[in-house]
Parts: C-alpha cells; structure tokens; sequence
C-alpha cells in the first residue's frame, strides 16, 4: 500500500512539475512577446509601421515570439547611412542589406515614395536607428527569467 501511494504522489508531482514548466514557457513567451510589442511601437521610423508580434506553439515546452512584416528588419536593425548602424548583434543585417534598400548609402538621406509620404506625413528620410524589439525582449527575459520561474514555480 506504501509503495503505491508513493508511485501516485511521484506521477501527481510530475504532472504538476511538467504544467509549471509549460506555464514558465508561456510567461516568458507571453512577456517577450509584449515587450517586443511595445519596442516596435514606440520606435522612430519614416515608414509605414506593418509589424505584428506574436506566439507560436513549436512543440512541447518550445514556443517563439515571432515579429512579421515588410518594416521589422528596418525596425530591428535600422536603416540608413547616418542612423543605421548599432544593434549589437546584427546576424548579417543592417544598412543596405534589405530589399528595397534604394538609397541607404546616400548621407544625405533620400525621399520617400509619395504612397509612403501620404502614409507618414514625411517627405525626407535620412534612416530611422535600430529599435531593437527582439533584441531587447530576449535581454529583458534573461533578466527577469529567474524572477518568472520563481512565481510560477511559488
């Protein structure tokens, strides 16, 4: 009779284990998510803004915060030969690698298109500098990681 019940608490406290496991999963997902929501949205850019933020299941206790859009690696990265350059970890990207890059290199900046102008309110560009929405969510979560297991883990 011992013997089982100890078996049953173990499969109980496994069950419950494996739960808060998916709960940090998705806090952290959840968090990363809303602060790369926020760093897009407050960022400076000459553009037309299209990003959405979102989460996506990739398996158990694997979930992504992903950013879509034609504007996210201008966000993310920067854009521009004045203000394009920073983001500390560039993965490749920067000033002059995006499609329709135009006149990146121009230090004088370049004019936006007239959809765009009508859009933006703004005729003249010279770059917007990176925002870094993704970048700043993993930093902020590496931060606040073990802060997170702590109240879900309580």
């Amino acid at each position: 009779m011992g013997i089982e019940r100890i078996l049953k608490a173990l499969d109980e406290y496994e069950r419950e284990m494996n739960r808060k496991a998916q709960e940090l999963v998705t806090r952290l997902a959840q968090e990363g998510m809303e602060i790369a929501r926020f760093t897009f949205d407050i960022a400076a850019y000459d553009g037309v803004k299209d990003v959405t933020v979102y989460i996506e299941p990739r398996g158990e206790l694997r979930t992504a915060v992903v950013a879509v859009g034609q504007s996210v690696l201008f966000l993310e990265f920067g854009a521009g030969y004045l203000l394009g350059y920073g983001h500390p970890e560039p993965m490749g990207f920067g000033p002059g690698t995006y499609p329709g890059r135009g006149h990146w290199d121009n230090p004088n900046g370049w004019y936006l298109p007239k959809a765009v102008q009508e859009a933006t309110g703004i005729e003249h560009s010279v770059g917007n500098a990176p925002s870094m929405g993704m970048y700043n969510a993993e930093k902020e979560l590496e931060q606040r990681i073990q802060e997170i297991a702590a109240e879900v883990f309580k």
